[in-house]
């Protein structure tokens, strides 16, 4: 087994595929860090505050309507607020007349708000981009916001909670590294039986666990790789980017995360490897990577299990141990994972504990598979 992990190791350096892969989920890290660098820049904070002109309602301390307050609304917003200050100022209720006043008031208002929904509408789709620290500084004009408001609200935006945390919504939640863990898998794999590699080979039943065994350890090494990569390329270019961290993961923490962020990448391989020893084709390999493994598909079946849940409880329960869910929860609590508790009937052990249990599942059961049914199918 160990000569032929050598070889195969030997394929992939020497190859361009490895290596394709790995430039790819480094141009994907700078391209994040260029994205999250060029929002959160004060030129692009007062523009966006100048263009979807955002004030703020001075009576609740929340943006109007649908976040953008027209001239009818801010003049209802300031004659309510100042009734129920004088109310406030002399202790008592408000008067008859006050009411009739504050009434009116608000009805003008509500009726041009009415006449401007649509525009107000799609203002609010638009003015959700502007962070919450900024519509927090915004008054009654965003002109009067100084340099140094922008620039702190910068400054903010570029501080990120932890390195386990930006890793963990870069490339774990979002289904990167173990799509490209599985492409990698299903291309190579697939070569074996496409360039009849195989076939070269003893394949007596004892060779037949060896191959299959040093194939399995082979995914794993691709999974240890490209976390590698993704961690390095991410950390070096957030910090070009100018992002720095509220506060440094400890190292237990910050292990305990790759450690199960390197589990589900793999059982997402070993899911991959499972499909092209079946079908005997890249294309299925690809296709489980691109769908599967990316998380897209787990994200629709969780929603289907939620919805089914409403009636049914015990099958919304099985949303959290679906792999794709595990996968989103280590990489939203990757610094957490010992904090935030798991999903019901653990709900008194850790999220770390059902990580481990669901990656090592579906490791087992693609290994049952492997050494099962499909070793004794011809090669």
């Amino acid at each position: 087994m160990f000569n032929l992990l050598k070889s195969d190791i030997y394929r992939l350096v020497h190859g361009k595929m490895l290596w394709v892969a790995a430039i790819v989920l480094v141009a994907l890290s700078a391209l994040a860090a260029g994205m999250m660098h060029w929002v959160s820049s004060p030129e692009f904070l007062r523009m966006t505050a100048t263009s979807f002109e955002m004030t703020v309602n001075v009576s609740d301390g929340v943006t109007g309507g649908a976040g953008v307050l027209g001239e009818g609304d801010a003049a209802a917003a300031n004659a309510s607020a100042e009734a129920a200050a004088a109310a406030g100022a002399s202790g008592r209720g408000l008067s008859l007349d006050e009411l009739d006043t504050l009434g009116a008031a608000e009805a003008a208002g509500s009726a041009e708000s009415e006449e401007d929904s649509v525009r107000d509408d799609e203002t609010a789709s638009d003015s959700a981009f502007a962070s919450s620290e900024l519509r927090d500084l915004v008054a009654d004009n965003p002109e009067a916001l100084s340099d140094a408001d922008f620039e702190g609200v910068s400054r903010d935006m570029r501080t990120l909670a932890s390195p386990a945390d930006m890793l963990g919504d870069m490339a774990v939640s979002g289904g990167a590294l173990a799509m490209v863990v599985s492409l990698v898998t299903a291309l190579f794999l697939a070569q074996d039986f496409s360039m009849r590699f195989a076939r070269n080979l003893v394949m007596d039943r004892r060779g037949r666990v060896r191959y299959y065994g040093e194939k399995l350890v082979l995914v794993g090494l691709l999974a240890a790789f490209y976390l590698a990569v993704v961690a390095l390329a991410g950390a070096a270019s957030f910090a070009a980017a100018g992002f720095t961290y509220a506060a440094a993961s400890p190292l237990g923490d910050l292990a305990l995360f790759l450690g199960l962020a390197w589990l589900l990448a793999f059982a997402y391989g070993c899911t991959t490897a499972v499909i092209v020893w079946a079908s005997r084709s890249a294309g299925a390999g690809v296709a489980w990577a691109l769908v599967v493994s990316s998380g897209i598909a787990g994200s629709l079946l969780g929603q289907v299990l939620l919805l089914l849940g409403r009636g049914v409880p015990w099958i919304g329960a099985l949303e959290p141990w679906m792999l794709a869910s595990c996968m989103q929860n280590v990489g939203n609590h990757a610094s957490t994972l010992l904090a935030t508790p798991a999903a019901a009937p653990l709900t008194m052990a850790p999220l770390a504990v059902q990580v481990l249990i669901v990656g090592t599942a579906a490791v087992a059961l693609c290994a049952a598979l492997t050494f099962g049914p499909l070793r004794k199918r011809d090669l």
